[in-house]
């Protein structure tokens, strides 16, 4: 067995977690969710231990994400065609990942709902406070379309 010294180790893991970020959209799409969650956990200001716990559930979303893309992966190389067993495999990891992903989202909601809430009252006592934000969601869906045109585009 070939023995690897830390560095290239480290730099085997960067690759894979670049390559599972690169090549799969729910990863990239729950990524993207963490980052928005995290930074209104700190715009908001919970407390470390909920952060703490926010960015737990965050990370174990994404670390579950990438075992079960390294399950389909050996999966398809044991078994290039379709096999029903392993399908039931891959369906089982990704309904880890799903049951995951929604414990994050229901433990992102208790914690930040009501610092939100209050934030948002505080901050719709200026009267430039709702334009503002209804400019901000149509710039960001007008982004999100664009750059989903132009992925789709034939």
């Amino acid at each position: 067995m070939t023995r690897i010294n830390f560095i290239d180790s480290i730099l085997c893991a960067t690759r894979g977690l670049f390559r599972g970020i690169s090549s799969e959209r729910n990863l990239k799409i729950q990524l993207l969710i963490s980052v928005v969650i995290i930074i209104i956990s700190l715009l908001v200001g919970i407390s470390k231990v909920y952060l703490i716990t926010i960015i737990i559930v965050c990370f174990l979303v994404m670390i579950l994400e990438l075992f079960n893309r390294g399950f389909e992966k050996l999966i398809d190389l044991i078994s290039p065609e379709y096999n029903r067993e392993f399908g039931k495999v891959k369906d089982a990891m990704a309904g880890v990942v799903l049951l995951t992903f929604s414990m994050a989202m229901i433990v992102s909601f208790l914690i930040l709902y009501n610092p939100v809430m209050k934030l948002l009252e505080e901050a719709s006592k200026f009267s430039w406070f709702i334009p503002a934000m209804g400019g901000n969601i149509v710039l960001i869906l007008g982004i999100l379309s664009a750059v989903y045109l132009k992925k789709h585009q034939t």
